[in-house]
């Protein structure tokens, strides 16, 4: 009785989220053809706006910032791991670091922007760049904290067993640690979205982030919200895919439930 009521809630709520994704766009376009208003605009406009940009070059402007989380994810989450990892097990390193990498860290890391362009120019190292340093401080606390965690007692047992460091990390502090460093990856995805996005606005040739600036320079809002739809859409992926690849890269621990 208690798993059908649950599958009825499921069908329920499902059931809901297509009345209320189905709804949102049809009170926009009665809106938009009601008021008349540009600054609406309508839903249907969108996608014709999405249609004509699909034939002009919307797969590169996509790919661009696609290009640019990815790398700039593979640095940072590198990068931010292996550090994490490091001062997690130094105490005193940690102790002489860490309130340096936190200072660093309260910088509105957004508005480093200008200084990678002029120091970068206007390609895609910028954003790179931007975008890897965001994932890496978010990686590296998440790591850090999973590190520093490890339960003393169990290493020092192990040691005197017998086992050298690299057994010790192996078989305890690596995996003690890739719940943290999973759940600073699924956290980092979307601010690796912002960071992107926002450093092509205020200065790239190509990304989402472009189309969105030069949406807004002049004033179209059709436009706008088509480059809103797209990344909203992108959003939408990069979560969907942080909670497969948690469930996929975790998938021991369901077992061993």
């Amino acid at each position: 009785m208690a798993t059908q009521a649950l599958a009825a809630g499921d069908r329920m709520i499902g059931v809901w989220r297509v009345v209320v994704a189905l709804s949102i766009p049809l009170v926009w376009e009665a809106a938009g053809r009601l008021s008349g208003s540009p600054w609406v605009s309508t839903p249907g406009l969108v996608g014709l706006r999405l249609l004509a940009w699909a034939s002009d070059g919307l797969v590169f402007h996509i790919t661009t910032t696609i290009e640019e989380i990815a790398t700039g994810l593979a640095l940072g989450s590198t990068c931010g791991v292996l550090c994490g990892l490091a001062l997690g097990r130094m105490r005193v390193l940690a102790g002489i670091l860490r309130p340096i990498i936190v200072a660093l860290y309260s910088v509105p890391l957004i508005s480093l922007a200008p200084l990678f362009i002029m120091l970068f120019g206007l390609g895609q190292m910028p954003q790179i760049v931007l975008v890897s340093i965001v994932v890496f401080f978010l990686i590296f606390f998440n790591t850090f904290a999973g590190a520093e965690s490890v339960d003393e007692d169990l290493i020092r047992a192990l040691h005197l067993m017998g086992a050298s460091r690299t057994e010790v990390f192996r078989k305890v502090i690596g995996p003690a640690s890739v719940v943290w460093i999973i759940g600073g990856l699924k956290v980092a995805l979307p601010y690796a979205l912002v960071a992107a996005t926002t450093g092509e606005m205020l200065g790239s040739r190509g990304g989402i982030g472009f189309l969105l600036n030069n949406a807004a320079q002049q004033f179209d809002m059709t436009s706008l919200y088509a480059a809103l739809v797209i990344l909203m859409a992108l959003g939408i992926l990069t979560s969907g895919s942080a909670t497969r690849l948690e469930t996929w890269l975790l998938r021991w621990r369901h077992a061993a439930q």
